[in-house]
């Protein structure tokens, strides 16, 4: 009786633990953690463990302020679930009411996209209301960085390949900027600079060609250390990872990535396959067999930027 009864207790601790990892946190829980008195660590290491639904925008963050989460808390909220909505001047004026410090508003900063309005009216107004000096310096400077206008191509090598067989759809992939990303004589971002590729369709075209078919898309590069995202159209070729050299212009059929794979009609992208009119060729890197598609490592990926790229 004594080992059945210690048996169902850790059966039942073990659920617990595992109902923690695979629950879904939300900013309001972590207000209620906050207020039941638990410690920043047990705090932190529940964010960690469980899947997110955060929310990390200017005026979410101060919402949880408000509600007396501090900023070691918020700034792993801000790690776990980036915002992707931009800072802007008017963000920066209600983080500072808010009462949020220099350094955590520095570090969003870099964390996040930006776009303030820097006119000395602007500046004035600010630091009327507070915005330090050190914060408004931070901003002329981002505010002068040049964008990355949109229509520019954007060549990336893959690091990781990509598998029909393997991958699923919204899996991500290790890139590299093959060529530096210039405007005018100015080098914007480095080449080699770390990007990311993500899949946004995998699924089997069935009884009509018998093939696979991939969308994969852009949708970050560092920019001097910062994960920027990017918005992209149109592949506009590729080659294979043994000369570095254009196989094929491939066939643009939409927008939003790449289509790798056989496909008899329609489809974002550019088709990349014997169906698309751009027929894979000795060397490209592209390998089918049956239903299966194959994007080998260092497989070369042109884009062409949809939206400008604010580093």
């Amino acid at each position: 009786m004594r080992r059945r009864i210690g048996t169902g207790v850790l059966l039942l601790a073990i659920g617990a633990v595992v109902a923690m990892a695979q629950a879904t946190m939300t900013n309001a829980d972590v207000v209620k953690l906050t207020k039941s008195g638990l410690s920043d660590d047990f705090i932190l290491n529940v964010i960690d463990q469980q899947g997110s639904r955060l929310s990390s925008d200017a005026a979410s963050l101060v919402d949880l302020k408000q509600n007396g989460v501090n900023e070691r808390i918020l700034a792993a909220i801000v790690r776990k679930s980036p915002s992707s909505e931009p800072l802007n001047s008017e963000s920066i004026l209600n983080l500072t009411r808010a009462g949020f410090s220099d350094n955590f508003i520095l570090d969003l900063m870099d964390r996040q996209t930006v776009k303030f309005s820097t006119s000395a009216s602007r500046i004035a107004e600010l630091k009327e209301a507070g915005v330090s000096e050190r914060v408004l310096s931070r901003m002329v400077v981002d505010q002068s960085v040049r964008e990355i206008p949109s229509g520019t191509l954007v060549s990336v090598r893959l690091i990781d390949s990509i598998d029909s067989e393997r991958d699923r759809t919204g899996d991500e992939f290790r890139a590299s900027l093959e060529d530096p990303i210039t405007i005018g004589d100015d080098i914007i971002v480095p080449k080699r600079a770390d990007a990311r590729v993500r899949l946004t369709t995998e699924k089997s075209s069935g009884k009509l060609t018998g093939k696979a078919e991939l969308t994969v898309e852009l949708v970050s590069i560092t920019i001097n250390g910062k994960k920027v995202p990017v918005s992209t159209s149109t592949v506009a070729e590729y080659s294979g990872s043994q000369t570095g050299s254009t196989v094929k212009k491939a066939a643009v059929v939409g927008a939003l990535g790449a289509v790798i794979g056989a496909i008899a009609g329609g489809g974002k992208g550019a088709a990349i396959g014997a169906g698309s009119g751009a027929a894979v060729g000795a060397g490209s890197g592209v390998f089918m067999k049956g239903q299966k598609v194959k994007v080998p490592s260092e497989t070369l990926l042109t884009f062409t930027t949809e939206r400008a790229i604010r580093p």
